[in-house]
């Protein structure tokens, strides 16, 4: 690993990388081992860099954002964690577009809606993940999902290349995109909201949110 730790730095600098931790940390059930490698990419570049390198030397490797129901075993994971929630954590309004990163989570789009008088977007605020995540799974809550809302998504290819998806390329259903099976990395994903009244969207998101709270 020692070996293997210095190209990991290399690509991804040594303030983003550490070996040996505890994914505890990093989930919300808080549990989990070790993860040999641990890696906060904060570019493209780095990420693709990463991604090569674990391709080309046989070490397994995973994504993940907010560690939201994930399970890792006390043993811990002998590969590389690429954590996306440090430095892909940001939400831009733009009219009635919100452009937000794959790191960031669906609460601060939702209030980042909220504060812009946006609507559409509240069956996600009460959904405990990131971005990225919920447009690999349309996630969805309350009688809508992502595919509602979502324009389009830039993702890393498993070549290295930058791609710009639209929803359709996207092909989102019950569950599921076209991400998995291709091999994407989520880095960011547009959202297209409707104008709509403050305090009728933040009425909808405490409703859903009592709602969530008595069934769970």
């Amino acid at each position: 690993m020692d070996v293997f730790h210095s190209k990991l730095v290399e690509a991804a600098g040594a303030e983003s990388v550490k070996t040996q931790e505890m994914m505890k940390n990093h989930t919300t059930f808080r549990v989990g081992g070790p993860a040999a490698g641990y890696v906060t990419p904060s570019d493209e570049a780095a990420l693709s860099g990463v991604v090569s390198l674990c391709k080309a030397e046989h070490v397994p490797y995973y994504i993940i954002g907010n560690g939201s129901n994930l399970l890792v075993g006390d043993l811990g994971y002998d590969g590389v964690i690429i954590s996306m929630s440090e430095n892909w954590n940001y939400c831009r309004v733009e009219g009635k577009r919100i452009t937000a990163g794959a790191g960031t989570l669906l609460f601060k789009i939702a209030k980042s809606a909220l504060e812009a008088s946006l609507t559409g977007f509240e069956f996600a605020a009460g959904i405990p993940g990131t971005l990225g995540g919920a447009v690999v799974m349309n996630a969805g809550a309350y009688g809508s999902e992502m595919k509602c809302v979502l324009e389009s998504a830039r993702v890393l290819t498993g070549e290295g290349k930058i791609r710009n998806l639209s929803l359709k390329e996207l092909e989102l259903g019950y569950r599921k995109s076209c991400i998995p099976s291709n091999g994407y990395i989520v880095l960011e994903a547009v959202i297209l909201l409707d104008a709509g009244d403050k305090e009728a969207v933040r009425e909808k998101m405490d409703e859903l949110a009592r709602q969530r709270r008595e069934k769970q």
